[in-house]
């Protein structure tokens, strides 16, 4: 009887095979069908993240050109892929078949080609649009419709271009404590710290739109996990095992849609696994956790310690970042933690600091060279809501940050040596009105371009 099935490596893979099984059951990979053709090099980097070997079948695509060196394997039944057990995570942990590779950073791929307040407009529009078609796509998919999904691909590609052009736009559109706050803000902002960690590691912009859309549908398994659940702070063991479900709801749901990429369901499938075997809903470790759900993973977790939102107790970003920093090496890769770190800033756009002259500020734009010293706008603490009045300072340059601190009565500058972040404080401890300053440093632009334009006319009537 001729061969009709071969196994082989996924590193032997080529376009027009027809893969007919896996290493591991169909049901622990995002691929929705058991058989398929490999189209792109996308397909086979999709495998390579869940097998080692598949089985193609040869009469129904491309065989390998050395066929007769290849021997036939029988196809065993029942499953043959082994969970991770907590007795066995430490002898596995550190072994060289787990450990991922090292993060590549390629430098200068991408630079800021438009200022904060330039940008803003344009992703203010995005993110209205982006919340929308998030909610509805997924009120669609969690009944079992036809979903917008081409119009979300749309306002993915439109933030992920947003975040290329200015980081800090979207970081502080998110910000903002608007009254009109939606559920999925979370998932907003964990894809906008993934994307920005992508950015700063000079990803391809196609890995970058997967990413997004898979960090932003992560939650979509909520929808079938009961409100008393998700609400609860300590949850029994049965309730953890509820709530722990909502991935695998979340992955069945965007199968069952058959518009969702592939590569998109692994993020939402695997973004609570963790680098130690010890996540869920498989256990699995090191590199057998895809790169995009690693970081999906990573930001959710960033986002989660640092929100007052998402966590009983939020913390200032510092102490955010030390906490995921000591995750390292444990529950997520090394090099991607202080990456990752590298990529966010020690003071995100938004945070609330404390300056050396006992001001309080909100930080409202990076320098990408210059961290430590971006952009700030100094509150009036006489006010009861604070935002309304404030002073827009750039720590980089201390002369010019001396003078307006003075000019506004802000006589403590003359005490302290230089005027710089003491330190960031919780997100919590004060109520600022974000919205309020928003329009003020967006107004501060268009007088700065009346008055340039106006100096203009000025020089044009004076030739």
């Amino acid at each position: 009887m001729a061969i009709k099935q071969v196994q082989i490596s996924v590193e032997d893979l080529t376009s027009g095979m027809f893969v007919s099984k896996l290493d591991r059951p169909w049901a622990q990979t995002p691929f929705p069908l058991q058989g398929f053709h490999v189209r792109t090099p996308q397909d086979i980097a999709s495998l390579k993240a869940y097998c080692s070997n598949v089985y193609i079948d040869i009469t129904k695509g491309k065989a390998p050109l050395q066929l007769g060196s290849l021997p036939a394997k029988p196809l065993k039944s029942g499953p043959q892929y082994k969970f991770l057990s907590k007795s066995n995570i430490s002898k596995r942990d550190n072994s060289s078949d787990l450990a991922p590779s090292a993060i590549v950073v390629r430098k200068g791929v991408y630079e800021t080609s438009v200022s904060l307040k330039a940008e803003v407009p344009r992703a203010r529009a995005i993110v209205s649009h982006l919340k929308g078609n998030l909610t509805l796509v997924s009120k669609q998919i969690a009944k079992g419709k036809s979903a917008d999904y081409g119009k979300l691909k749309a306002d993915v590609e439109g933030m992920v271009d947003s975040v290329i052009r200015c980081p800090d736009a979207f970081t502080w559109l998110i910000r903002l404590r608007q009254k009109d706050q939606h559920t999925h803000d979370h998932s907003l902002r964990s894809a906008l710290w993934a994307v920005q960690f992508a950015r700063f590691i000079g990803m391809a912009k196609e890995e970058i739109s997967i990413l997004c859309m898979g960090t932003l549908l992560k939650d979509i398994g909520k929808l079938k996990v009961s409100n008393a659940v998700l609400r609860s702070v300590n949850r029994s063991q049965e309730e953890e095992l509820e709530y722990r479900s909502f991935v695998e709801h979340g992955v069945e749901m965007l199968r069952h849609s058959r518009q969702v990429e592939p590569r998109v369901i692994s993020v939402v499938r695997y973004h609570c696994e963790r680098h130690n075997g010890s996540g869920y809903p498989e256990g699995v470790a090191g590199n057998k956790i895809p790169l995009l759900a690693r970081i999906a993973g990573i930001a959710t977790t960033y986002d989660a310690i640092s929100n007052p939102r998402e966590a009983v107790e939020p913390v200032a970003p510092s102490r955010a970042v030390s906490l995921l920093y000591n995750m390292r090496n444990n529950q997520f890769q090394e090099d991607l933690v202080v990456k990752f770190i590298q990529s966010i800033g020690l003071y995100p756009t938004g945070t609330l600091v404390e300056l050396t002259t006992g001001d309080i500020g909100v930080v409202i734009e990076q320098h990408p060279q210059s961290r430590l010293m971006p952009q700030i706008a100094v509150l009036d603490q006489e006010e009861t809501t604070l935002g309304g009045n404030c002073v827009l300072v750039d720590l980089k340059d201390e002369q010019e940050t001396r003078r307006l601190l003075m000019e506004n009565g802000r006589e403590r500058v003359m005490g302290v040596a230089k005027v710089a972040i003491a330190r960031d404080l919780e997100p919590t401890g004060y109520d600022v009105d974000l919205t309020a300053i928003s329009s003020l440093f967006i107004q501060a632009e268009v007088n700065k371009k009346k008055s340039f334009l106006a100096g203009l006319k000025g020089l044009v009537t004076a030739r």
